[in-house]
C-alpha cells in the first residue's frame, strides 16, 4: 500500500475540495461510519499489571473521551503503546544503572563491557522512542499529527460564479 492515507470523508467537507463525486463521497462516509463499533477500548490484563503501563492507559482514557475516532478497535495498539511506554522507563533506569556502575568499576575490561551493555541499552530505548514516535502518529498523540487532521485552508463562503458577480456589478452601475 504505497502513497498517502487517506482523508476521512468529514475532513473532506471540511476543506470543500474533493475530486470524489457526491455518491463516492456518501458511499466513503457510509463504509467509514461501519468501520466505528462504539465501543471504548479496555486495558488488558498485562497493562494493568504494569504499574507504569497502567498510569499511561488512564491518561489516555481521560484523553480519548471526545475523539470519536478511538474506540474499541483501537485496543490493541492503545495498549500496546502503553506498554512501550513501560519499556521505555524501565531501559533508561537500566542504562542509569549502568552508567552509575562505571563508576564504581575499577577493571578495564569490565568497564568496557559495561560500555558495550550501555551501547547496546542505548541502541534498543533509541528503537523504542521510535516506534513510540510512529505509535504517537497513529493515535494523535503530538502537535504534528493533530495538525494534519486540519484543513489547511478555512471554508470559503458562499461565492458566486464569476458569471453572476459580473451581471451584479452590471446591475449596480446600471442603476
Amino acid at each position: 500500500m504505497a502513497g498517502r492515507l487517506s482523508k476521512p470523508v468529514q475532513l473532506l467537507k471540511v476543506e470543500g475540495k474533493s475530486h470524489r463525486t457526491k455518491e463516492e463521497l456518501e458511499h466513503r462516509e457510509k463504509m467509514e461510519k461501519s468501520l466505528y463499533t462504539g465501543t471504548t477500548f479496555k486495558e488488558s490484563p498485562v497493562v494493568k499489571e504494569d504499574p507504569i503501563a497502567h498510569k499511561e492507559f488512564l491518561r489516555l482514557k481521560k484523553l480519548y473521551k471526545s475523539i470519536q475516532y478511538v474506540d474499541g478497535l483501537d485496543e490493541q495498539v492503545i495498549n500496546r503503546y502503553c506498554m512501550m511506554i513501560s519499556q521505555e522507563k524501565a531501559m533508561q533506569k537500566f542504562i542509569e544503572k549502568m552508567n552509575e556502575d562505571i563508576d564504581k568499576c575499577e577493571d578495564f575490561s569490565d568497564r568496557l563491557d559495561l560500555y558495550k551493555t550501555i551501547s547496546g541499552a542505548t541502541a534498543k530505548l533509541v528503537q523504542i522512542r521510535n516506534m513510540l514516535i510512529k505509535l504517537e502518529d497513529r493515535l494523535f498523540l503530538n502537535p504534528t499529527a493533530r495538525m494534519k487532521s486540519i484543513p489547511k485552508t478555512p471554508l470559503e463562503k458562499n461565492k458566486e460564479s464569476p458569471m453572476a458577480e459580473f451581471l451584479k456589478r452590471r446591475n449596480n452601475n446600471g442603476s
